[in-house]
């Protein structure tokens, strides 16, 4: 028995669920921290406790008990975890990455701070930790530039607001949720204003073996204007990691990795293609989140979830190359106009969706009897769908047809 591993994996939410079942499978055993009691039930929820042999509440006494397990790792499952993971590699002595650049990886102005310091391309960001600091911050900008206010430790699109001039900034300063609790269940440590940088926006997800960073996907979102707003996000495609275009790309992203001293682990980039090249708008060291993975699973060979456990076990680096396309996947997003009552198609229009040839899943984020918001960026998005065949093409006709069946 002593050849068995023990993994401990901190705030196995959101994609981070994914981690277990695979490990158990293989034969190695899980162990789940949770970080703080604070966390939102939206995450608490996700715990499936059959996963895992103990579940145990940080507090800083756990470490003895953690220093008998003979721990092979320590997995971040979600945004949440970036802090404490680092925190228990470097306390247990397990290789990781250093707490000493945990901030890169969760702070919105360290990160460009980061790319700026290696001199690699970066948006120019200011930084208020307070509203004490909104007259001059709003005094140094372009009366005619579109900016982005967005807070400095947030998930996804949340508190993210695009204004366009001095006035915009200010009032979307002066609305901001200081000192407030986010999705995450953090409080806001401020807020950042950086001017809009405009471009098709790319994801690329890596996996960093010991500082080598394997490329496992690389997607394109598609945003299209409507309902008032320039940033309604229609789809999310994979591409082909080996495409000889998107290699400037990659080379940024990369690079853009070491910057933020990534050593182990998934690492999720949302980056910008703007006129004058790549630049990142932000980065995690963790899973691409939602139900990206498990559409990683068909249409790449071998996938995110796969190199994340290889890389943990310490397993051998695949080749720098490795990952192939081997179908076409995408995500689309429900788009709702106009506020309504939502209501759930029939079980015979769902069963003609679910027999369409690229059909692999849907989800709503609303239930029967809710009133639809109108959508304007991801936090409004009523639902999504997701496709993979192995022709592109396919894609769209699926497309239309599961637009019309599921969101009418």
């Amino acid at each position: 028995m002593h050849d068995l591993k023990t993994v401990l994996i901190v705030d196995p939410f959101s994609t981070g669920k994914l981690y277990a079942p695979l490990l158990n499978a293989q034969g190695v055993r899980c162990i789940a921290v949770i970080s703080t009691r604070n966390l939102p039930e939206h995450f608490s929820n996700d715990l499936i406790t059959e996963n895992f042999q103990e579940v145990y509440y940080w507090e800083e006494s756990l470490l003895i008990t953690l220093e008998t397990l003979s721990l092979s790792a320590v997995i971040a499952g979600c945004e949440t975890a970036i802090y404490l993971t680092d925190y228990l590699t470097e306390i247990l002595d397990i290789p990781g990455n250093s707490r000493i650049t945990s901030d890169l990886r969760r702070n919105k102005f360290s990160m460009q701070q980061a790319l700026k310091k290696h001199q690699l391309a970066n948006i120019a960001s200011q930084l208020l930790s307070s509203p004490t600091r909104i007259a001059e911050v709003v005094a140094s900008l372009d009366p005619t530039a579109t900016y982005v206010v967005k807070p400095l430790n947030s998930a996804a699109t949340e508190g993210v607001v695009f204004a366009q001039g001095k006035n915009e900034v200010e009032a979307a300063l002066n609305n901001a949720a200081w000192q407030q609790k986010n999705d995450l269940g953090e409080i806001n440590l401020g807020f950042i204003v950086q001017p809009f940088v405009s471009g098709p926006e790319y994801v690329v997800d890596m996996v960093a073996f010991a500082g080598t960073y394997i490329i496992a996907s690389v997607c394109k979102y598609t945003k299209i204007q409507k309902n008032g707003s320039m940033f309604v996000y229609e789809s999310l495609d994979t591409l082909d990691p080996q495409a000889p275009d998107l290699q400037p790309l990659i080379d940024y992203a990369r690079q853009a990795a070491a910057a933020l001293s990534i050593k182990v682990g998934p690492i999720h980039m949302e980056i910008i293609w703007s006129d004058a090249g790549p630049v990142m708008i932000e980065a995690g060291g963790r899973l691409h989140g939602g139900i990206a993975p498990q559409l990683f699973q068909q249409v790449y060979q071998p996938d995110l979830l796969s190199l994340a456990i290889d890389c943990y076990l310490e397993r051998p680096r695949p080749q720098v190359d490795a990952v192939s396309q081997t179908s076409h996947g995408r995500i689309g997003f429900f788009c709702s106009d106009e506020s309504r009552t939502f209501r759930a198609p029939s079980p015979q229009v769902l069963q003609s969706a679910v027999e369409d040839v690229a059909y692999c899943g849907h989800r709503y984020f609303i239930s029967p009897g809710d009133t639809t918001p109108i959508t304007i960026d991801f936090a409004t998005c009523p639902g999504l769908f997701w496709l993979q065949h192995p022709s592109a093409p396919q894609l769209d006709i699926s497309t239309d047809n599961l637009r019309k069946k599921l969101w009418c």
